[in-house]
C-alpha cells in the first residue's frame, strides 16, 4: 500500500477549517474541493441542495463512500435590548460549548461582514458577581457581540445583518508537538482530508462514488441522486471519546450500531478484515448518540449496506481533538478499501 503523506493531509485539513461551512452553506467548501478531485482525474457534479460528488467519467458506481461538508453554526434571530444579537444553533451543539467562541457573521448574501464573539448573556465576574455562576446554559442566555461600535437597528442592516444572517464559528486550529491537532468542525473536515490523503497515495476509485453533502449536521444527509446504483457505503466521519466508548484514540474506530440500529454486518466485517490484513490500528465500538450520512439513505428505504469508520476525537460537536496517528489510520484503510475490488 503507497504510503500516506500526512504533512500534506494536515495541510488539507488546516485549509478547510479555514473555510466556513454550516449546513446548506457549504459552497465555498464546495469549491476548493471540487479542483483538487478534478485534478485526481475525477469528475465532479452536485445537486440542487449543494451537496458535491465525483467520479471516473462513463463509471457506474457501485460503492461509495462518504464525508460530510458541513459543520455546525448559528443563525440570528433577533436584536436584543442590550444591543446583541439572539441566535440559534445550526446543527445539534450544546451551548456551553459556544461560550467564548470566535465567529464571522455573514450578511444577507453570504459574505463576511463582521467577526464577533458568542458569550453568556452574563459575561462579567466584575458586573454580575456570582450571577455569573448562576445563570443556565442554554441558547436562550447566549448571545453574540459584535465588533461594532455602533449596533443599532440602522448599522446592521447598513451592513447587510439581521434575522437570518448566517454565523460561522472560527475553528481555531492548533497543531502541537505531540501530535495533536485541536479545533472545531474537525467534524467531518477531518474525514474529507482522509480521503484527498487515500487519493495523493494513488488509491484505485473505479467503481465508487465519493459523496461529499451538506447537511448531515441537519439530520438529512444523503439525497438519492447522490446514491443512485450504489449497493454499499462505507460511511467515514467522528467517533467520540468518552466513558463507556471503545475509540481507538491512534487508530480507526469501526461501529457496529447507532442510534439507529445496527450497522450492516457485511459491510462492517469487511473493514475489520482489511484492518486487520494491513495492520492498521482498530477498534469495535457502538454509538448511543449518533447519526451517519447513510442513515438518512436507509430511514429512506434505499437498499444500502452501510457501515462506520471513524477517526477518534474527544470533546466532539465542542473543542474538538485528534491525533494525526488517527487520521494516518482512516486515510490507509479509505485506501485499501478503494483497492479492495472483490
Amino acid at each position: 500500500m503507497s504510503p500516506i503523506d500526512t504533512d500534506a493531509l494536515v495541510a488539507d485539513l488546516l485549509a478547510m477549517l479555514a473555510i466556513p461551512s454550516p449546513s446548506l452553506h457549504a459552497q465555498q467548501l464546495v469549491d476548493w474541493l471540487a479542483p483538487r478531485l478534478e485534478a485526481a482525474g475525477l469528475e465532479v457534479a452536485t445537486t440542487a441542495r449543494g451537496d458535491l460528488y465525483a467520479q471516473r467519467q462513463g463509471d457506474s458506481p457501485l460503492r461509495a463512500i462518504t464525508a460530510h461538508l458541513d459543520t455546525l453554526g448559528v443563525m440570528v434571530v433577533r436584536q436584543r435590548n442590550d444591543g446583541r444579537l439572539a441566535i440559534r444553533p445550526i446543527g445539534t451543539w450544546n451551548a456551553r460549548f459556544a461560550s467564548g467562541a470566535r465567529v464571522r457573521v455573514h450578511d444577507y448574501d453570504g459574505n463576511f461582514a463582521v467577526s464577533g464573539t458568542l458569550l453568556p448573556e452574563k459575561a462579567s465576574g466584575h458586573v454580575f458577581n456570582e450571577a455569573v455562576d448562576a445563570q443556565p446554559s442554554s441558547w436562550e442566555h447566549t448571545a453574540l457581540r459584535l465588533d461594532l461600535l455602533d449596533v443599532s437597528s440602522e448599522a446592521l442592516e447598513a451592513l447587510g445583518i439581521g434575522v437570518g444572517s448566517l454565523v460561522s464559528i472560527d475553528s481555531q486550529p492548533v497543531v502541537t508537538e505531540t501530535g495533536f491537532i485541536n479545533a472545531r468542525h474537525l467534524d467531518n473536515k477531518a474525514a474529507i482530508a482522509c480521503v484527498l490523503a487515500a487519493l495523493r497515495a494513488g488509491a484505485d476509485v473505479t467503481g465508487t462514488r465519493l459523496v461529499f453533502s451538506c447537511a448531515e449536521e441537519l439530520g438529512v444527509g444523503m439525497s438519492e441522486p447522490l446514491l443512485a446504483g450504489v449497493e454499499e457505503v462505507l460511511n467515514l466521519d467522528i467517533a467520540a471519546q468518552g466513558e463507556g466508548q471503545q475509540v481507538c484514540s491512534d487508530g480507526v474506530t469501526i461501529a457496529f450500531m447507532d442510534s439507529q440500529g445496527p450497522l450492516h454486518p457485511v459491510a462492517s466485517r469487511r473493514l475489520v478484515a482489511l484492518c486487520q490484513q494491513h495492520a492498521i490500528p482498530f477498534t469495535r465500538d457502538c454509538f448511543p448518540f449518533y447519526y451517519c450520512d447513510g442513515d438518512s439513505a436507509s430511514q429512506a428505504g434505499m437498499d444500502l449496506r452501510n457501515a462506520l469508520a471513524c477517526f477518534g476525537a474527544d470533546a466532539s460537536h465542542g473543542w474538538e481533538r485528534v491525533h494525526c496517528d488517527s487520521l494516518l489510520a482512516l486515510a490507509q484503510l479509505v485506501v485499501a478499501w478503494l483497492d479492495d475490488q472483490e
